[in-house]
Parts: C-alpha cells; structure tokens; sequence
C-alpha cells in the first residue's frame, strides 16, 4: 500500500499542502508544533479509525476556517483508489472511490499501522491500552471482529446498568443467564481471535526487537485471559469453550454484585511483554520500554503484510527520541517492503539514511529537500 499524494485544506494548522511522498522512506523535519504530526493524524484518519491523538473531528478544523478537507490518493495491489474525508461543523463527509461512504467502511482500505509518544502506553499503562492494540490490529484485518466487539461491549453495559443499581433494576435481576450466555458466545471468539492474533505476532516483534539489539535480549508476548487458564488452548470456536466462559461468569456474580461491575471477561484481559523473561513495563530501561512498543507497531505491519499480502503504511510520530544510533540505524535504513513516514526535530537523525525523501515542515508547509 503506497500513498501516492495527501491534499489537506484547513487541517489543524495546515492551510493548505500538498504532499506526495516516495515509496520507502520519507522523514519529516521540523521543530515541534509546526505541522508535522498532523500529517500523520490526517493519514490516520484515512483508515477509518479515531484520532490517535484522543481528539473529536471537529477540534481539528484549523482556526477560523468553516471545514476541513483531506484527498488522498493511495495504490494497493490491485489498483489506485481514492479518499476524500470532508468535516464540517458536524457534519461527516466521506467518499470513497467517489462513491459515499461510512468512517467504518474504510477498514481494511487504507491500512496504516502507527507510533506517535501516546503508543508507549501499550507498555507504560495499564491492560486497557493493550487491549486497544490488539482490538485496532485485528478490526484492520479482520472488520467483523470490531462489530463482534461492539455488541460485546453493549452487553457488558446492559449488564453493569443492573449491578450498578440493583435496587433500581430489581425486575432485572433474573436476567443474568441471558446476559451471560451472549457474553459467553461473545467473548469466546473473541478470545480466539486475540489469542491467535498474539500467537502470530510474537515470534514478529520478537525479531524485530532481536534486530534492534543484535539479539542481546529476548522478547516475548502472552495473552493473559481473564476467563480462561494459561494452559487453555485457543484454537477452535466450540459448545466447550462457550460454556466454560458462561461458567466463568455464573461463578463471579457475587463478586461482581459487591464490586458493582462485571469482573471478569475479555474487557479485563490482557497482553504482557516481556524481555529476557522480566516484565518490561516494571523493569525494562526508558530504551527497551520503547524498543518494545516500536517493535510491537513495526511487528503489526509486518503481519498484516504477511496475511494480506498488501503492506500498510507505517506511521512513525517522534520514534527516534529515546533510541541510541544503533536502533535509530535500524528504523532508517532495515524497514523494507513499507512507505514509512517518520517525524523528527533532529536533522542529525536524516544523516545515516542511506535512500529515501526528506520534507522540511514549518507553519504548516511541507517542502521536498
């Protein structure tokens, strides 16, 4: 998947550009608040997903201006299709190929995989952010898992409404089964799909991050169910497992009653990193803490490219901080096979790429060097 050109219009401080990046590597350079993460958020949005930045559509439209607008122009395998995303006041607008077209029908159309500082989080914080990961990763190859989860996160609320307020729902409170047995139903292929996308990512990362070290360290990945046991294989959707995730439920309804909250499933499960067999959120070094996360994005582009034959862009927001030479080396000049598009303050870093295309930013305006 190549970008061939973004047109942007009155994007965050971005009057108006026009940017046509090569086919491999294309660093932008510029001090900070100039405009360079906001290509990258303007890309983004392109595949169909909410701002990685955490804000509403509307906050984007650049100051005393009535609308934002976005062309793009991207290549696949198959064929050059196009994107226009238009916002206005409140009002969405997208066309796909000129035709009309919903944010969620360009899953799995424009596919990118990106870093910006926030992705640290995947290590830093708590399991919520590597459920966000894993859920974002396999909604782009898989859009039926993200309708799966919708109405799974549906059920839970209907069933926290009761447990928050039982005195309320009272009525409610022989409704159990039924909660349970669409989360059992939900939440097992749902398992399935985290579990084996997990499976297929680790030996990914895990040699993306031994590339980055000389393979001095070890990094590996777990998915850590809250419902099933570690020994459990994910494997096949089946009456079994579907039962014993309703099991699971039936047996943490006390404790969900006390605590008012649905305790246990896969909103609460979570994905652990670990490096040489330590956890690396507790005791990895600033630099291995970030190595992982860049190695768990750089890793999800990979396998997308290895299971769809098509290769998402990758979208590297302020990556090179925190990095030694050797792993900024590795970033520059050791991606093959992507358009990556990577911001960065520091001209210093552009010295040691051996191809590839440098923009320079400032207020807004991108300029091929």
């Amino acid at each position: 998947m190549i970008v061939e050109s973004l047109s942007l219009r009155d994007f965050r401080n971005i009057a108006e550009a026009d940017v046509a990046p090569c086919p491999e590597i294309n660093i932008l350079l510029g001090d900070n608040a100039q405009g360079k993460t906001n290509l990258i958020e303007a890309l983004w949005l392109c595949t169909g997903n909410p701002s990685f930045r955490g804000a509403q559509e509307k906050a984007m439209v650049r100051f005393g201006a009535a609308a934002f607008g976005l062309a793009l122009s991207f290549r696949d395998r198959e064929r050059t299709q196009q994107i226009r995303y238009n916002m206005d006041g409140r009002r969405r607008k997208i066309t796909l190929n000129g035709a009309p077209a919903h944010r969620p029908d360009l899953a799995g159309v424009f596919s990118a995989a990106v870093f910006d500082p926030v992705g640290m989080n995947i290590v830093l914080e708590g399991p919520a952010e590597r459920r966000r990961f894993l859920d974002t990763a396999i909604a782009q190859l898989k859009p039926a898992y993200a309708r799966y989860l919708a109405q799974y996160h549906a059920v839970v609320e209907q069933r926290n409404v009761i447990l928050r307020d039982p005195d309320r729902y009272r009525q409610f409170a022989s409704t159990f089964d039924v909660w349970d047995d669409q989360l059992a139903r939900l939440g097992t292929i749902l398992s399935l799909y985290r579990a084996d996308y997990v499976k297929k990512l680790t030996p990914v990362a895990a040699g993306i991050y031994g590339g980055f070290t000389g393979f001095a360290e070890t990094f590996s990945l777990s998915y850590e169910s809250t419902v099933f046991p570690p020994e459990r294989v994910l494997s096949v959707y089946s009456d079994q497992l579907i039962e014993e995730y309703r099991r699971v439920m039936e047996e943490s309804r006390e404790t969900d009653r006390r605590m008012r909250c649905t305790t246990r499933g896969i909103h609460r499960d979570d994905a652990v990193m670990e490096i040489n067999g330590l956890p690396v959120r507790s005791f990895g070094s600033r630099g291995q803490q970030r190595s992982c996360a860049v190695a768990m994005k750089l890793g999800e582009a990979h396998l997308y490219r290895r299971i769809t034959g098509d290769a998402p862009v990758v979208l590297l927001d302020d990556v090179m901080s925190e990095l030694d030479q050797s792993r900024q080396d590795y970033i520059l000049n050791q991606i093959r096979g992507f358009q990556v598009l990577i911001t960065c303050c520091d001209v210093s870093n552009t010295l040691r790429m051996e191809s590839g295309k440098i923009f320079r930013v400032q207020g807004g305006r991108f300029a091929a060097v």
